[in-house]
């Protein structure tokens, strides 16, 4: 997965636009007079103007510390202006008074909480809150304001909701209000001190608390009411109902009064399993147990101490237990994971008051056993389900571990590992599983573990639990190689799900945070004390054997998040630990954070410049890049790359490194089955590469070497390829054919290898006899067999290997086996007509036109049959831009006499096919267009070149002209070329060098000028009528104004000359295409728009051939005989269109039955009645 932009880099540039430009609009919104010395709140505030701002605002969310030097301007103007408002305007809230505001407005109290949620939700409420006003004053006006607010009921609900005015409060609203005042209750002094009796309690929920003081404060239980309220619906405002309650409940004049235990009593109460009772929603349980996790968070230890064992108690039974209750909370991630930080606090509380006995009598036994099943429970929740528990599970289990004694705290470790153990097997390099304690004697053996039956969620949970607790540095020294093992089997796992998705991501992005923390917590002389051996990696530094795994993961892994991951690892690693990496500082910047951003880059560009820098790093990368992270990747784009990358790395090593590669891969190719056609596929494309680079090797020195052995020895391996094709390790007719085999990916990486092997023989030359590199028959003719097999198919990756490796191979064919080679490619391509296969064999015909023999019989019959392989006799749309491609790119730069194909092409060029996906035939003519590009070319440079290609320019300005942009474009852009070179047209003022710019004014402006060239004229106009007419709503105003724009602007005589050109162009174009709808109905819709626009009436009257003789009839109109034309072929057969164009008529001619007949009738029982009229008028 390759990171198209790099988004980070985006934003930090942006970043000072975007402040600068909310910081001008912020105050504007809030203030009348803002820069002024006093300065008055608005009321209201548009809301588009705040959707702007908070649009300003969105884009941090990918690095909101960009926000940080701005967050106290920015709070400071919102705050101040919300309790400028709340205490000057409050009452104006619900306000129904019209405002002279065309668009929607919002209280001015609301477009503040929406810009300050969003910085909640950039930044993190707790960041904001800090920045909150916390002088008390505020509690009491607040809170009434929330309370009045929130019950406002409006009185038109549909035009509230069109205007903005008169709705109580919004759920952004409410949650940042709540936020507020869960603030502000943090005052250091009694509630009771700054509570008044004018306040009113606004729900009636208070009944569970008959047992609060008297003496508790109007403005607590107002409090109170409002948390119950929100504590128990789904929404954010939740979250700032709990922070408020539980705030509320923790004052110590609170906890005087009762309060802390009467709400633990109350929530516990709500909780209690049993069968008896119905359970609470959802939402209500998440709420209930949000308070109570966040009582253990900020309670202090005193306070909470008397709840420990109930709180305990009754979340193990739910966690548990099987009634109504517990399958309520069971149910949800939300609640489990609220469920494990509760747990974890309690565990946390009692080991603290097991050395606080004066504050619980809790004994050891009571203690251990809180721990036993609150750990137990920890680690099958490490393989929840879901992501959140999961995270909670192993945070949690760190925690505890801290807390504990070292030996206590080295059994959690302990348990962590055998769990990543279980279901792990052990296969040998063949694949062949065996026995874990088998595998741990074999030492002196490559063993890979395989993870094909862990359980991906649980590894996951588990890897985050060993991050934390190496974050905390809570492993001892002695115990690093274990955890070493672990973080690079996890930085290694993949598994599969059964639609190929990758569900191993996860894991190795804890492990990257494993590998991060160890990086940081420990120093490099601690680090330098573990000793650690590993099959694959010789490296008895951690350090070092850590950077080579993270170097491999940044430059190979598929996840752009776990290269960039690594990445960022390995920066912390080499910058705590700078002595200890060979070339640290250059290899932090090669495998830098944004570099591996792109997958493809960092396979070819970064590892090379990696493995460069140090050869400790060129045999794991070519190591990763032979197995599932390279050649064995899932996608057909990775394999191509990593064969690219192997292809190049083998050259860091010269020759012995070109020949360690070639053995490598074909070692994993021996082991690799027939069914792994993904991995084989990889194979072959990497043994291309690496001959192709070997070839770019080898042309590149000048002089001989001095001892040519290496380079002999490296020929002759290169010259055995030859016989992968005959063995078991290469492709087979069943792989070649059957459709579960993937043939497709076969056929495309053996023509590579193919051609790179056929490329090799030929490059070798005359020394082929001196290097013993003779190529036997038979091995020969068994790579012919595996070509033609790869040429019959049709998948364009295929299509396009097999007609190169037809090129190469022919090169070292006889004559009389590449015409038989021909003909029979040519018998399966007339054979194949009309059908979908046969793409591969016209590739390949024309890839080789040139190779064939020098008999001019068989290239023509080699020509003949592409060019009825693209003409309209062939129904198969690929096929035809095959064989227009083929003709194209093999045959015309070939061609001595062009004529035919110039025919052809122009044949092509008219081209308008067209089936469901619609005009499939503009295929055809932007192919076409590039054979007149290049027919271009070759005839520009001759005097007389450019009236040779004027019946080629006359298609190319109609296509220049017509609807289709992409085809519109490229057709400018040929006849472009003409124009520059034509001295004969109008200056070429302006060139268009992009696809947009096609569709503007100023080009049809440039194009409409042509109409004065009298050879262009009419082409141009059939090609600009679709454009008027039928095109984009876009072009057709642009092209109607260019139009427009240039007939108006000629002065009178040329404008009338023009005028009467153009509309007799139209005429003609309709005449000739009355029968084409593509034509005929925009030409006829053209007519209308220039008539109406900007024709002058006069050229519509008398036909200037009519003598001036009084006694001669009135003539018609020149252009109504196109009225009169679909009458009598009776082709009108609508009645709307028979209605119009008879009203017409009768005027123009006062022909009676043209008003009395009733043209609503079937058209065959009009059919005498329209023959008398055409005679009478004619």
């Amino acid at each position: 997965m390759d990171a198209v932009h790099d988004r980070d880099i985006e934003l930090q540039r942006a970043s000072g636009e975007l402040i600068e430009e909310f910081r001008t609009k912020l105050p504007p919104l809030l203030w009348k007079h803002p820069n002024s010395g006093k300065r008055v709140v608005h009321r209201w505030a548009r809301a588009a103007k705040v959707e702007k701002l908070i649009l300003l605002l969105d884009p941090f969310q990918e690095w909101p510390q960009l926000l940080d030097p701005h967050l106290n301007w920015i709070l400071t103007h919102l705050t101040d202006a919300f309790l400028s408002y709340l205490l000057g305007h409050g009452h104006s809230y619900g306000s129904v008074t019209k405002i002279k505001e065309p668009e929607m407005i919002y209280p001015l109290a609301r477009a503040i909480c929406k810009i300050i949620y969003t910085l909640c939700k950039v930044r993190g409420p707790k960041v904001i809150s800090r920045l909150f006003s916390n002088e008390p004053k505020y509690l009491e006006p607040m809170l009434s304001m929330f309370i009045e607010w929130d019950s406002i009921v409006s009185a038109d609900i549909n035009r509230s909701t069109t205007t903005g005015q008169g709705l109580p409060l919004n759920w952004e609203e409410r949650y940042v209000m709540l936020l507020w005042l869960s603030h502000l209750l943090l005052a250091p002094f009694d509630l009771t001190s700054i509570s008044s009796e004018n306040i009113s309690i606004p729900y009636q929920n208070l009944s569970p608390f008959s047992d609060l003081s008297s003496k508790t404060p109007k403005l607590a239980l107002a409090i109170l009411s409002i948390s119950l309220k929100y504590l128990v619906l789904p929404g954010k405002e939740r979250e700032g109902a709990v922070l408020l309650l539980s705030r509320l409940a923790l004052r110590k004049d609170m906890q005087q009064l009762g309060m802390l235990k009467s709400l633990v009593e109350w929530a516990l109460g709500h909780l209690k399993p049993g069968l008896e009772i119905t359970p609470p929603s959802t939402f209500a349980c998440i709420g209930l147990l949000s308070f109570i996790a966040k009582l253990g968070t900020l309670a202090q230890v005193e306070d909470i101490a008397p709840f420990v064992r109930p709180i305990f108690s009754q979340a193990l039974d739910l966690s548990r237990g099987s009634c109504d209750m517990s399958a309520t909370v069971q149910s949800s991630a939300s609640t489990r994971k609220l469920l494990t930080k509760i747990l974890r606090e309690m565990n946390t509380l009692s080991l603290t008051l097991e050395k606080r006995p004066d504050l619980l009598q809790i004994s050891s036994n009571e203690v251990s056993t809180i721990l036993e099943d609150t750990i137990d429970y920890f680690l099958l929740a490490v393989g929840d389900k879901d992501t959140p528990v999961r995270f909670a599970a192993s945070k949690a289990l760190s925690m505890i571990a801290l807390k504990l004694e070292p030996d206590l705290g080295a059994d959690i470790l302990d348990a962590v590992i055998s769990a990543l153990d279980e279901d792990v097997l052990y296969e040998e390099e063949s694949g062949e599983l065996i026995p874990k304690e088998k595998a741990r004697s074999m030492m002196g053996r490559l063993i890979l573990r395989s993870f094909k039956s862990v359980d991906a969620q649980k590894w996951h949970g588990l890897m985050l639990t060993l991050g934390h607790l190496l974050f905390r540095r809570s492993p001892p020294l002695d115990r690093l190689f274990q955890l070493f093992e672990c973080l690079v089997s996890g930085l290694t796992f993949e598994q599969r799900s059964s639609t190929g998705a990758s569900i191993g991501v996860t894991v190795r992005d804890a492990s990257c945070f494993g590998i991060w923390s160890l990086a940081r917590k420990y120093s490099t002389k601690e680090l330098d004390s573990v000793e650690i051996s590993t099959t694959e990696n010789r490296n008895k530094c951690l350090l070092r054997s850590l950077a080579i795994e993270l170097i491999s993961s940044a430059c190979l892994d598929p996840s752009g998040n776990i290269r960039r991951g690594s990445s960022a690892a390995l920066q912390e690693l080499i910058g705590r630990h700078p002595d200890s990496i060979s070339e640290g500082i250059s290899i932090v910047q090669v495998v830098d954070y944004h570099s591996v951003a792109r997958r493809e880059f960092a396979m070819t560009e970064v590892a090379i410049a990696a493995s460069k820098l140090d050869k400790v790093y060129w045999s794991p990368l070519i190591g990763g890049l032979l197995r599932w992270r390279g050649i064995g990747a899932p996608d057909p784009k990775s394999r191509r790359a990593a064969a690219l990358a192997i292809g190049e790395l083998s050259l860091q090593m010269s020759y012995a490194g070109i020949g360690t590669v070639l053995d490598r891969i074909l070692h994993t190719l021996s082991l690799t089955s027939s069914n792994s056609v993904e991995a084989r596929h990889g194979g072959f494309l990497a043994l291309s590469a690496t001959v192709d680079a070997f070839l770019r090797y080898e042309s590149s020195k000048d002089d001989t070497p001095e001892d040519p052995g290496p380079v002999i020895e490296l020929s002759r391996r290169i010259h055995q390829l030859w016989g992968i094709f005959s063995s078991s390790s290469g492709p087979s007719v069943e792989g070649l054919t059957l459709q579960e085999y993937r043939p497709d990916l076969t056929a495309e990486a053996c023509s590579r290898l193919i051609s790179s092997l056929a490329r090799s023989y030929t490059l070798f030359g005359s020394d082929v006899p001196r290097f013993g590199l003779q190529l036997n028959n038979d091995s020969l003719e068994m790579t012919v067999t595996i070509l033609l097999l790869c040429v019959q198919r049709s998948d364009d990756e295929a299509v396009a290997a097999s007609s190169q490796a037809a090129v190469d191979i022919f090169a070292i064919l006889s004559v009389e086996r590449k015409s038989a080679i021909i003909q029979e490619w040519l018998s399966e391509v007339q054979s194949n007509r009309k059908k979908t296969t046969g793409s591969g064999q016209i590739a390949a015909l024309g890839a080789v036109y040139r190779h064939s023999s020098s008999d001019e019989r068989e290239r023509k019959l080699i020509l003949d049959e592409l060019m009825r392989c693209s003409g309209p006799e062939e129904a198969v749309i690929v096929k035809r831009v095959s064989a227009v491609r083929c003709i194209l790119t093999g045959v015309l730069p070939y061609l001595d006499n062009t004529d035919q194909l110039e025919s052809h092409i122009g044949v092509l060029l008219n081209d308008y096919t067209t089936d469901n996906r619609g005009d499939v035939g503009s295929l055809i003519r932007t192919e076409a267009i590039n054979g007149v590009h290049m027919i271009l070319a070759s005839r520009l440079g001759n005097p007389i070149g450019h009236s040779n290609v004027h019946h080629l320019m006359k298609h190319i300005i109609r296509l220049a002209a017509e609807k289709l942009d992409k085809v519109r474009f490229k057709a400018w852009k040929c006849f472009e070329v003409y124009w520059e070179s034509d001295t004969g047209l109008p200056p070429l003022e302006t060139r268009f060098d992009h696809f947009s710019e096609v569709s503007t004014v100023a080009y049809f402006s440039q194009l409409i000028t042509l109409v004065q060239v009298e050879w262009l004229r009419l082409p141009l106009i059939k090609g600009l009528v679709t454009s008027l007419t039928a095109g984009a709503d876009s072009l057709i105003i642009s092209s109607r104004t260019a139009v427009v724009e240039f007939i108006n602007s000629q002065n009178d005589n040329t404008r009338y000359r023009m005028q009467r050109d153009i509309f007799m162009s139209l005429l003609i174009v309709l005449e000739e295409n009355i029968t084409d709808d593509r034509y005929a109905i925009p030409t006829v819709e053209s007519l209308a728009f220039l008539i109406e626009n900007c024709f002058n009436p006069e050229i519509l009257e008398l036909d200037p051939d009519v003598e001036d003789d009084k006694n001669a009839a009135t003539p018609l109109p020149q252009g109504m005989n196109y009225f009169i034309f679909p009458y009598s072929n009776n082709i009108l057969t609508n009645a709307k269109i028979r209605a119009l164009t008879s009203e017409y008529l009768f005027i123009q001619t006062g022909n009676k039955p043209l008003k009395t007949e009733n043209w609503m009738q079937p058209p065959i029982q009009l059919k005498a009645t329209v023959d008398n009229i055409v005679q009478a008028i004619l």
